[in-house]
């Protein structure tokens, strides 16, 4: 992972094409020009000075050189502050629009509920195969929720503004209570999900944000599960220092190409759009931030074809950091 991140750095032109700037925009190649500008700088000070031997005019090759390097550094400067803006407005204008949808979505939220009531006064006279038709507006409103939601906490998570508050609670009680909520979700894809535990189960964490690490966890295990498959979660405790929380699944796996990329924000495999359409590529993203900023540790192993086991750690104390990618291995 690391050498494939330094070959892109020196691959100038992807990077470039990556922040969508030009050449003469790029920090990457202005920092990289400054560079050689400075090797030649000194080399010719250097050359300039043994072969005249005056003051003068090694004195005014130096200002030149130095007026030269003070507007390159002012470009790395400006290209700097460029991206700075650029993925500032990013940022405001999606925490703008996602409140702004959040509003009238929880608007059509509870007008359906109220149409979908059992109330007779309410629904009387609608017909039943309207009734369906809500069933359906329902759905994909709840998923537009969730999806402006997913994106309010991203845009937390890069601006570092995702407050945790953290309590002690029980990992398979909250395990328990989501996947009772997902079974019926399973069962629409023919997926069972089952779940066992043991030991003492107690974390220390935010069980909010745990709630919705744990929702794209079985999200992800049940979407991505052949048909007639069987999603299996399991929790235990691990050597009293912090709690294993894992998921496997006997779906489609990854490849590994794609094993490189599967936390990165908004990465969605070719492979697996061939299976599942719906999503935006930001769980995984979002489950890793939540659970190293809770001082836990987050990993996978996955084998193409045959499944994938996602897994992650939750410290038990106030202050514990809990660090153990091994235990997978």
């Amino acid at each position: 992972m690391e050498n494939e991140k330094w070959t892109d750095g020196i691959n100038l032109n992807k990077t470039c094409k990556k922040y969508r700037v030009s050449l003469w925009q790029c920090p990457q190649f202005l920092f990289l020009a400054m560079g050689v500008v400075i090797i030649m700088a000194i080399l010719a000070t250097f050359t300039i000075a043994n072969r005249y031997g005056e003051p003068e005019v090694s004195a005014v090759v130096v200002l030149s050189l130095t007026a030269f390097l003070l507007v390159v550094g002012n470009m790395i400067i400006k290209a700097f502050e460029r991206v700075a803006l650029t993925s500032l407005s990013k940022s405001e204008f999606i925490s703008i629009m996602s409140h702004q949808l959040r509003s009238p979505l929880s608007a059509i939220k509870w007008q359906l509920n109220i149409l979908m009531s059992a109330n007779p006064k309410i629904n009387k006279g609608i017909p039943d195969e309207a009734l369906g038709y809500f069933d359906r507006i329902n759905e994909y409103n709840e998923r537009m929720i969730k999806s402006v939601n997913d994106l309010l906490v991203v845009n937390r998570i890069e601006d570092k503004d995702l407050l945790l508050r953290a309590t002690e609670w029980d990992l398979t009680d909250l395990t328990e209570r989501i996947c009772e909520n997902y079974r019926q979700f399973g069962f629409a894809h023919n997926v069972s999900v089952e779940i066992t535990h043991e030991g003492d189960t107690k974390v220390f964490a935010d069980e909010e944000q745990i709630k919705l690490a744990i929702e794209h966890m079985l999200d992800n295990a049940i979407r991505y599960s052949l048909k007639g498959g069987r999603v299996d979660v399991h929790i235990s405790e691990n050597c009293g220092v912090d709690v294993l929380w894992k998921v496997a699944d006997n779906g489609i796996g990854m490849t590994t190409e794609d094993q490189k990329r599967v936390f990165d924000k908004f990465f969605r495999s070719k492979d697996i759009t061939l299976y599942q359409t719906e999503g935006s590529g930001v769980g995984l993203f979002i489950v890793k931030s939540i659970i190293e900023l809770s001082g836990g540790d987050v990993g996978f192993s996955s084998e193409e074809k045959k499944g994938s086991i996602f897994w992650f750690t939750l410290p038990t104390q106030k202050g514990i950091t809990s660090k153990n990618k091994k235990i997978m291995k």
